[in-house]
């Protein structure tokens, strides 16, 4: 039996390492292939940002031409309300108000300071 045993170790130790690299290279495969199908998904997601991005920045740039109307648009509802007394009432019923904005207001006392 003693031989018996030592043969069937013999034939264990030297079996072919076929199943044991292609067992590795299996979960390999399987490892890489996770990992791309992340990238993948990654990949769609950047496309969905950039579409966003340029949603945004049109929505961004009709919201300052739509800025600049209506500060135009107050700015003349404001003067004809001195003498007009229907635009004196849209003034004051929506509380329109005339706050010069900072780059405006930089060159007029830039102006000032020369004068001095």
């Amino acid at each position: 039996m003693n031989a018996d045993k030592e043969k069937a170790l013999s034939e264990l130790t030297r079996r072919n390492p076929f199943w044991v690299c292609f067992a590795v290279f299996l979960l390999l495969a399987c490892n890489h292939g996770f990992g791309l199908a992340n990238l993948i998904e990654q990949r769609q997601q950047l496309d969905q940002a950039r579409e966003m991005q340029t949603r945004n920045l049109n929505a961004l740039d009709e919201a300052k031409q739509l800025e600049s109307r209506l500060q135009a648009l107050s700015l003349e509802l404001i003067q004809m309300a001195g003498t007009n007394t229907t635009a004196k009432q849209i003034v004051q019923d929506f509380n329109i108000q005339w706050n010069p904005s900072p780059a405006a207001a930089a060159p007029t006392s830039k102006a000032e300071k020369v004068k001095k």
